[in-house]
């Protein structure tokens, strides 16, 4: 598979490491990627800036290449899903490629029934990433908050070069209840979007689709 990878900073470059037999072509500053050079891929796999993917966008759907995409800060175009139908293009996008995130989220749905529990509880979540990390709270502990569908008290740290640390709990007046994700390796993020890709795209229907979505199906979760 050739991939053509956007963006060879902290958790791009790892891809190089774990593309295993695919052909990868980095692109950036350098080596700056155009409509007739993505074509020549079978995949884009993005770890831009958010708002760095949102400019390329026009060219990436003039170039009708598949994308996996783990850019995070962003918001998508309110049209993005139908302009993705009308060109037969299927996206791929995630807030955290590591795969591991896949069982938190079932985790996330049972703790979600809580309220059916206890009468006096919140939910805190504390996350801690590097220091050049600009969005906070990060793209996935919103994401987390997203799947369990209650508001969530957040706290954030910056520390050093943490690659990622979250940890969502239900307090309630005599217990409390955790769920902790550590990322040890910026690899597993590298390594999850180039499985996604070699595993899921060519089973998409056109539009943009959600990891957590695509893998519960897959999963039978929920």
């Amino acid at each position: 598979m050739k991939i053509a990878l956007l963006g060879t900073g902290k958790t791009g470059g790892r891809v190089l490491e774990v593309a295993g037999d695919n052909e990868v072509t980095p692109f950036n500053r350098s080596n700056l990627p155009t409509v007739a050079k993505l074509k020549d891929h079978d995949v884009v796999i993005s770890f831009l800036s958010g708002p760095v993917l949102l400019e390329y966008l026009p060219m990436l759907l003039e170039s009708g290449v598949p994308l996996v995409n783990g850019s995070t800060g962003m918001e998508w175009p309110a049209d993005i899903d139908q302009k993705l139908k009308s060109a037969n293009l299927a996206w791929l996008t995630a807030s955290n490629f590591a795969i591991g995130m896949n069982l938190v989220a079932a985790m996330i749905d049972v703790m979600s029934k809580a309220p059916g529990l206890f009468d006096d509880y919140k939910f805190h979540l504390h996350e801690i990433h590097h220091v050049h990390k600009k969005d906070a709270p990060s793209g996935t502990a919103l994401f987390w908050e997203k799947w369990l569908g209650y508001p969530v008290e957040f706290t954030v740290e910056r520390i050093g070069d943490v690659v990622g640390d979250h940890e969502l709990t239900l307090k309630t007046e005599f217990e409390s209840i955790s769920i902790h994700h550590v990322a040890h390796d910026r690899k597993i993020f590298a390594r999850g979007a180039v499985w996604a890709a070699e595993n899921m795209m060519k089973q998409l229907s056109p539009g943009l689709h959600d990891l957590k979505a695509v893998m519960q199906q897959r999963l039978s979760i929920r």
